[in-house]
C-alpha cells in the first residue's frame, strides 16, 4: 500500500470510530503516550517497538490532523509530498537530536492548542499546529532511516494493528476493547 492509502484508511478508521469528532485536547494525551513508547523502545533498542510507536505517532498525527480539519491532510504528513527533501541535512543528526526537534514541535502543538481552547489566541495556531505535524512526520522518516526502516512501512506495521480494532470512546478518548474489558475486571 502507498503511505497516502494508508493515511486515507487510518482517516477512515478514524471516522467510522467517531474519533475524528473528539477534541484534539484528548488526542495530545495519545500523541504524548506514543512519544514516550518510542522513547522507549530506542533506549532499549527494540527496533520493532521503535518502528510500531513511529507508525503509530504518524496515526496520531493523522486523526489529529482530522480533528483540527486541516486541508490536504496526506500532503502534511507524506515527506514524500511535503518538502522533505529540503531536509537532507538532517541525515547527518543523530537520533537525539532528531527527538530534541520533535519534543520541541510537540510542545509548540500544545502551545497552540492551549492558544486555541483558551481563546488567548487564535492567530496562526492551526496553521502552527499543521506546520508542526509536518515537522514531525519529516523527523520521525528521518528516524526511521536510523534504524533502517521506512516511515511507509511502521505506518502500515501500525495500520494493520488497528484496521480490525474494536472499542468506542470514553471521556473523549477511543479505548480498545481489551483495555474496556481489562477496566471492567479491575472493577469486580
Amino acid at each position: 500500500m502507498t503511505f497516502n492509502e494508508l493515511i486515507e484508511n487510518v482517516k477512515g478508521w478514524s471516522s467510522a470510530k467517531e474519533i475524528d469528532k473528539a477534541s484534539p485536547l484528548s488526542q495530545m494525551l495519545k500523541l504524548n503516550e506514543e512519544w514516550g513508547e518510542l522513547n522507549d523502545a530506542t533506549v532499549r533498542k527494540d527496533k520493532e517497538k521503535v518502528a510500531d510507536s513511529i507508525g503509530d505517532m504518524v496515526v496520531v498525527l493523522t486523526i489529529l490532523a482530522q480533528q483540527m480539519e486541516l486541508s490536504k491532510i496526506s500532503l502534511t504528513i507524506n515527506p514524500d509530498e511535503n518538502g522533505q527533501h529540503n531536509y537532507y541535512y538532517l541525515d547527518e543528526w543523530s537520533v537525539e537530536v532528531l527527538y530534541l526537534h520533535i519534543a520541541k514541535e510537540i510542545g509548540l502543538i500544545a502551545n497552540s492548542l492551549i492558544d486555541i481552547s483558551t481563546r488567548l489566541s487564535r492567530i496562526n495556531s492551526r496553521s502552527r499546529i499543521q506546520l508542526s505535524i509536518r515537522n514531525i512526520a519529516i523527523y520521525l522518516m528521518f528516524v526511521a532511516k536510523k534504524f533502517d526502516l521506512t516511515l511507509t512501512e511502521c505506518l502500515e506495521l501500525a495500520w494493520n494493528e488497528i484496521k480490525d480494532r474494536q472499542g468506542k470512546m470514553v471521556d473523549g478518548v477511543f479505548v480498545k476493547a481489551a483495555d474496556l474489558k481489562e477496566r471492567e475486571d479491575e472493577k469486580v
